[in-house]
């Protein structure tokens, strides 16, 4: 008989988690759709706050393709990381200058689903009013490829 103990996260497995969150928004920050593949599987699933689910490499690359287009820089800062055996819980907050110059910051929750181990996530969801932010985005880049 297994106890609750045997999955737990060991430190080793929480620094891993931490490290690949911390690496995956260093990516997103240099604006490069090459984090798609990096962090998250061929069939994921991308759940982003109330605007829509998105499924897929292809999908992803085209919604982050058109968010990167339309940003002149994007700052993440993590403020809290929380790992389990099935899920990583970033709370963070993003900075976006955008290319006609205006800026917009906010602060949200993502829930990456994977294990330490996993070297990819199966799923995210995104949680957080992203309503200013893609009313922005979409004033420079035009509408959302979704």
């Amino acid at each position: 008989m297994h106890s609750s103990q045997d999955h737990r996260v060991t430190l080793e497995e929480a620094e891993k988690a931490k490290a690949w969150v911390y690496e995956m928004y260093r990516m997103a920050d240099t604006k490069n759709v090459g984090m798609i593949p990096t962090f998250l599987n061929d069939e994921a699933v991308l759940n982003f706050a109330s605007v829509s689910s998105l499924k897929g490499r292809a999908e992803m690359e085209r919604l982050f393709t058109w968010e990167y287009g339309a940003c002149a820089r994007i700052d993440h800062s993590i403020q809290e990381i929380r790992v389990s055996q099935e899920q990583i819980i970033v709370n963070l907050a993003v900075a976006y200058r955008f290319k006609n110059g205006s800026q917009q910051a906010m602060k949200y929750q993502a829930v990456w689903y994977k294990s330490p181990q996993d070297k990819r996530a199966s799923r995210v969801d995104i949680d957080g009013d992203f309503s200013q932010v893609f009313q922005e985005l979409t004033a420079v880049g035009g509408p959302p490829p979704i």
